[in-house]
């Protein structure tokens, strides 16, 4: 798969001087006509540039998202689109991405979403050659998290490797990231959020500033939240028990007509090591890692300046330790 090498960034400030009736100015280029009455205290703003599913609050000077709608990675979403954003096996709940919990005894079949009964953990042990005795389960040495990566196997990954989509590992624990105001993005390697917009008459996506902000900058590290939503199934990635492996992730992200509700992604990846693609079933799930993140681009709305904008990240996928038998009330 061939993307295009080099991008046009356009950038056309445009400030609107808007002759209305009563016209406060236009803070944060974000509300173009904001009216107020008597000495200007009590102000609405009747044209802003706020992206879908948000509106302009002027005592706050910045767009919030819109009752019924909520926010991630700058976008004001459905909850069913923050469902697709939170990933395959998470759900959207209480303002952030949220594992599914699974009754005691079961696990949860990353490859489908769904709890598998302890018949089905067992059978999951037996197919990899792992016998359980009684009251014994499937599990993982101290340090690492067992993760079902499909109904045949089971890995131990390190817990960063385990965290949600909106969450990265502080060293001790995976912790929920900065929340950011919509149209603005979170840049981890800067750690502050960055706005991902352009000043125009209508709400207009910088596509490569998004594109890197989401995805990882280019030639530097994945971003957790794109990372994570692959990096813990190395069985599928063909990474046996005590190794890992880097992948490099070629990705694009096109708008065409720039139309942003009309934005695709493509990625290509490649073992960094053998420089040779990676296993179709893990090709399978970085497409799906970046296409459920693009949910965050497409819910925006608005139109993008640029047709097209790539970058190229690094994920280290990790397999700790085969699973082997623990004391079903507890582990090593």
């Amino acid at each position: 798969m061939s993307f295009v090498s080099s991008l046009t960034r356009l950038f056309a400030p445009a400030m609107f001087a808007a002759a209305a009736l009563s016209v406060c100015g236009c803070p944060s280029n974000m509300c173009l006509v904001k009216i107020c009455k008597g000495n200007g205290s009590d102000c609405r703003c009747s044209w802003s540039t706020c992206p879908t599913g948000s509106e302009y609050d002027t005592t706050r000077e910045t767009c919030v998202c819109a009752q019924g709608r909520v926010s991630l990675n700058g976008a004001c979403l459905t909850v069913q689109q923050a469902n697709q954003y939170c990933g395959k096996g998470s759900r959207y709940q209480n303002y952030g991405c949220v594992a599914v919990a699974c009754p005691p005894g079961q696990e949860l079949d990353q490859d489908t979403g769904a709890c598998l009964a302890k018949q089905q953990v067992d059978q999951v042990a037996q197919n990899m050659g792992v016998p359980l005795g009684q009251n014994e389960k499937l599990g993982c040495p101290p340090g690492l998290v067992l993760v079902v990566e499909n109904a045949s196997s089971a890995s131990c990954v390190p817990p960063q490797n385990a965290c949600s989509r909106d969450e990265t590992w502080n060293g001790q624990a995976c912790v929920k990231t900065q929340r950011c105001a919509p149209g603005w993005v979170l840049d981890v390697t800067k750690n502050t959020c960055v706005p991902v917009t352009t000043p125009d008459d209508k709400y207009t996506i910088d596509l490569p500033q998004w594109t890197t902000a989401t995805y990882g900058s280019d030639g530097g590290n994945g971003t957790s939240a794109f990372c994570s939503g692959f990096n813990k199934k190395p069985v599928t990635f063909g990474v046996t028990a005590g190794g890992s492996i880097r992948i490099r992730v070629e990705i694009g992200v096109s708008a065409p007509g720039r139309d942003v509700a009309r934005a695709q992604v493509q990625t290509a990846a490649i073992v960094e090591a053998s420089r040779q693609p990676v296993t179709p079933k893990g090709a399978e799930e970085v497409q799906r890692a970046a296409t459920e993140m693009l949910a965050t681009l497409i819910g925006q709305g608005g139109k993008s300046n640029a047709d097209f904008a790539r970058t190229n990240v690094a994920c280290t996928i990790i397999n700790g330790a085969k699973p082997a038998p623990v004391p079903a009330s507890g582990g090593f």
